[in-house]
């Protein structure tokens, strides 16, 4: 087990490392090649749109054809249009190879998290979880910090994305034990959802609007703040280093009062130094990469604290149901929000990025005081324990979650038969 373990987290690791370089090379080549900022916003559009459509469709295919099967394909399938980006360098093939590597990203991902579910115990899926995502975020930071590596030709980078996500096929397929299950794919009754928590549902939308913009057009962003590419991987290093380190004790303050208002303290807060980040944006590095590590400290937390919101409220044994639920509201906020916000950065410069995601974070304090007002808390004893989640496009839903089998699903209570005076 201890083997298998070790493989499926050394395959998250090459998966990362490829996908964090990626997202960090794609929007920055396709500035230097003269793409308009509207395309650009675009391919974090496609991403995230192929993302989450692998999400809702591929578990049908990994339970068709298998997992090493199946993860083979994808990883060959993602690896090489991660390489045909070098050799095509044009918007119209981007695009649809953008959605292809966030479709591929989708069914890799659900394999190994399906997997390492299977590998875990109920005693040992905390720590299990947990390995998994320090794996995801050491991953990450370690593809964004690959950016800066000198490099003669814009082809090497892509190779070395292409090459990462073919390292991951070795440990997966080395991989021994029973063959996991896949959860089921359930559907979105948005209705159900609003009566269950508006200030979850709300937040994951307007959270994934932020987000789906900040990590399409941030290295972006850093050039224009740095204009060097150690500084655009120290900008995005700093700010995925503050999401992981915060949503541990952000999380645990949040399961000791009422969560609503940790989400709208979050969001003033984040918006406050994403104001902060743009009046010190010729001042010092230091002072600025640290506010960067505590915006992203802030605003990467909000996620799990609206999920952590929705299932206080919800049924336990319906947390898989609910999960994959909010996955596809924040990945369709994802979808919009690079797209809306490359029409505002086309008007005013890429400094209004931070302009956009801040009006969105106070946008969704302000609901979050309306809702406080108009419903009780739901009491400490009845709270779940908060769990940390990794950037959407870098993980489907918490491992800890995919605990009940696709037979099991079936018999999981609907959150929209809670009666009314549970819900709010």
């Amino acid at each position: 087990m201890l083997v298998s373990l070790l493989f499926l987290l050394i395959a998250t690791i090459f998966l990362e490392l490829g996908n964090g370089l990626l997202g960090v090379l794609v929007p920055i080549q396709g500035e230097r090649a003269g793409f308009s900022v509207v395309t650009i916003g675009t391919l974090g559009t496609l991403y995230y749109s192929g993302f989450v459509v692998g999400c809702m469709f591929l578990p049908r295919i990994i339970r068709r054809f298998g997992h090493i099967r199946s993860f083979a394909a994808f990883a060959a399938l993602g690896s090489s249009a991660a390489l045909i980006h070098a050799l095509a360098i044009a918007p119209l093939p981007w695009l649809a190879l953008r959605a292809v590597v966030g479709l591929c990203l989708a069914g890799l991902l659900i394999v190994i998290e399906s997997w390492l579910n299977n590998q875990a115990t109920p005693q040992s899926r905390g720590h299990v979880f947990g390995l998994y995502m320090a794996a995801t975020w050491f991953g990450i930071v370690g593809g964004q910090l690959l950016f800066s590596v000198p490099s003669s030709e814009t082809f090497q980078l892509f190779a070395v994305v292409a090459i990462a996500i073919s390292l991951s096929l070795v440990p997966v397929t080395l991989t021994t034990g029973a063959v996991p299950t896949i959860p089921q794919v359930t559907s979105v009754n948005l209705v159900g959802l609003y009566r269950l928590a508006p200030v979850g549902l709300v937040g994951c939308l307007a959270v994934g609007l932020a987000n789906g913009a900040f990590w399409t057009f941030a290295p972006l962003f850093a050039r224009a703040w740095s204009g060097t590419s150690l500084g655009v991987s120290l900008f995005m290093s700093a700010a995925v280093i503050g999401g992981a380190l915060s949503q541990w004790p952000i999380g645990r303050f949040s399961d000791r009062v009422d969560r609503r208002w940790v989400i709208a303290a979050v969001c003033l807060a984040s918006a406050a130094v994403a104001v902060s980040l743009l009046l010190d944006f010729v001042g010092s590095n230091w002072i600025f990469l640290g506010l960067t590590a505590l915006f992203g400290a802030l605003a990467l937390s909000l996620y799990p604290l609206c999920v952590a919101h929705v299932n206080d409220r919800a049924d336990p044994e319906a947390s898989v149901e609910v999960s994959s639920r909010l996955l596809l509201v924040f990945g369709f906020g994802a979808i919009v929000g690079p797209f809306l916000a490359s029409f505002l950065i086309a008007e005013l410069g890429i400094a209004s990025l931070l302009g956009f995601i801040a009006s969105i974070h106070v946008a969704l304090a302000l609901y979050t005081f309306g809702r406080i007002k108009a419903a009780k808390p739901v009491p400490e004893p009845e709270r779940t324990v908060f769990t940390p989640s990794p950037p959407l496009a870098h993980g489907t839903q918490a491992v800890v979650e995919l605990q009940h089998s696709a037979e099991d699903d079936d018999d999981v209570a609907h959150p929209e038969q809670h009666t009314p005076g549970d819900q709010r």
